[in-house]
């Protein structure tokens, strides 16, 4: 999977847990650890609680460990 195709999937799996203001900024430019950095918010704490525990299941259930 490419950087992008992994970017669309968490954006994918925020949107379905209804993340708020999701943004995809490329960083690969900048620094070594990664290609894109996404941020999304939530409504509670246990919202992105929630968000978080998806897109670790979502990229896991992938064979992307976290």
């Amino acid at each position: 999977m490419t950087s992008i195709g992994m970017v669309e999937k968490i954006v994918e799996i925020l949107n379905s847990k209804k993340a708020k203001d999701i943004t995809a900024i490329e960083i690969r430019e900048l620094t070594t650890i990664g290609d894109y950095f996404v941020i999304a918010s939530g409504g509670s704490n246990a919202q992105v609680k929630a968000l978080s525990d998806a897109v670790e299941e979502g990229l896991s259930a992938l064979g992307f460990e976290p």
